[in-house]
């Protein structure tokens, strides 16, 4: 098992730009209003051997809000569930008030501590640091999180604690399964209710999230990355600069993921907004799957699928490789389907198909309808995959100006229908053999 370390501490002393800095990019957002991170954020992190991982938590305020109880338990649970924890203090501000109340309770924990003095730009300011230790702890280490200062010496210090006994093998090839939609649709209920535990705090209030959550979860003795995320809205309505980011976050955290999950409401049904972004996840080249939630609280099922099936065709008319699924997080119901699906599905992102399979292919679709425009043939003289992930196929034809968006449509339509590639998109490159010009 991999050992955990929890990142805790008052608001603003820059406990996710540490995080940010041991995962080596702007993973969790970093903002200067107290309380941006609610939930907490796992990360892997590899130090020459050593491999473990990280939690971003929140803010430990006195703070009474809409969150704060949920906040609370989030904090003592990464607490809990740690092997080591680091209590990060601001160094410039020096010690505030209700950080021996903190550490009081870190202390109680028995786990071991490091005391992490942040915003210690440079050795000039290393002298601030000192008035911590009557704080109580021996392990202390001064670092600017901003500029990587002393970074090594706490990577150094975590690993002697994580001891040569407690090695274990990185493990690769983790799915990453991003959830996405529009507020308020019940993704961060279906992460909890996947993990079975209280991960991503839930609440009627449009927002809750605010950043991309990465949640370590097992199906089956199978390790997946599960990425919650804040909701989408349609168009460019950001309110705010912490809505912006979070948008941001979210598609940074699609470019990472392997497989998108687009969770929509059983009640309100595809509209606008999953178009939109049904759309993103199309641009980035994503496996999909829809998965319509809240599907206990309908009552006339079968007309509801109708109606699903007849908004999907309407506004999404070249996504029928998707499949679609009809759950309930609150109950668990069908929620085990996503499981059963994304292995596979990543399957079909990754297939490479035989050379040979492919040129039959090819020959039936020209043989069985060939395409003439302005009165000339459209002639496929070559095709050839040469990546995958996703199936990207360069067509080599007589005349760029022939290749026309149906037939292009159809020749897709054959490969799906010769090789499947469900649930994942495939890239049509068409080249000009004497001119070496692309269309796509």
């Amino acid at each position: 098992m991999y050992k955990k370390v929890a990142i805790v501490g008052r608001p603003n002393v820059g406990k996710s730009t540490l995080f940010n800095r041991f995962i080596g990019r702007k993973k969790a957002i970093v903002h200067n209003i107290a309380g941006t991170t609610r939930d907490r954020n796992d990360y892997e992190v590899t130090w020459k051997d050593k491999h473990f991982i990280v939690t971003d938590t929140a803010g430990w305020s006195t703070e009474v809000s809409e969150f704060s109880e949920s906040m609370s338990q989030q904090l003592n649970l990464a607490i809990e569930t740690s092997d080591i924890i680091l209590f990060v203090v601001d160094g410039k501000a020096g010690i505030h008030p209700f950080e021996p109340v903190i550490a009081k309770s870190v202390r109680a924990s028995k786990k071991p501590v490091i005391l992490v003095v942040n915003k210690i730009d440079t050795f000039a300011e290393e002298v601030k640091s000192y008035e911590f230790y009557q704080l109580g702890f021996e392990n202390i280490i001064s670092v600017s999180s901003t500029h990587g200062r002393n970074m090594v010496e706490l990577l150094e210090a975590i690993c002697d604690m994580i001891g040569d006994n407690d090695v274990v093998e990185k493990q690769d090839n983790l799915l990453k399964i991003i959830f996405v939609g529009k507020p308020n649709v019940g993704k961060s209920s279906l992460v909890n209710s996947i993990t079975q535990q209280n991960r991503c705090i839930v609440h009627n209030i449009p927002g809750t999230t605010r950043d991309s959550l990465s949640v370590h979860a097992t199906y089956e003795d199978t390790d997946y990355l599960l990425i919650d995320t804040a909701g989408l809205h349609r168009g460019n309505k950001q309110k705010d600069d912490l809505e912006y980011l979070s948008t941001l976050s979210t598609n940074y955290a699609m470019d990472e993921a392997d497989i998108a999950v687009l969770v929509a409401d059983a009640e309100q049904g595809i509209g606008e907004t999953e178009a939109k972004i049904l759309g993103m996840i199309i641009e980035k080249k994503k496996p999909c799957i829809i998965a319509v939630n809240k599907w206990d609280l309908i009552e006339e099922k079968e007309d509801r699928i109708r109606l699903f099936q007849q908004q999907l065709e309407e506004k999404l008319k070249f996504l029928d490789w998707a499949d679609i699924i009809f759950i309930s997080a609150k109950t668990r119901q069908r929620v085990d389907r996503i499981f059963k699906l994304a292995p596979a599905i990543y399957k079909e992102y990754s297939k490479m198909v035989p050379q040979e399979e492919l040129n039959e292919a090819m020959r039936y679709a020209t043989d069985k309808t060939p395409f003439t425009r302005k009165g000339k043939v459209l002639k496929i003289k070559d095709i050839e995959q040469p990546v995958s992930k996703p199936p990207t196929f360069r067509i080599a034809v007589n005349d760029l100006e022939l290749v026309h968006f149906s037939y292009k449509r159809y020749l897709e339509n054959i490969l799906r229908e010769r090789f499947s590639f469900k649930g994942t998109p495939i890239i049509l490159k068409f080249r000009e053999i004497s001119k070496e010009k692309f269309k796509e």
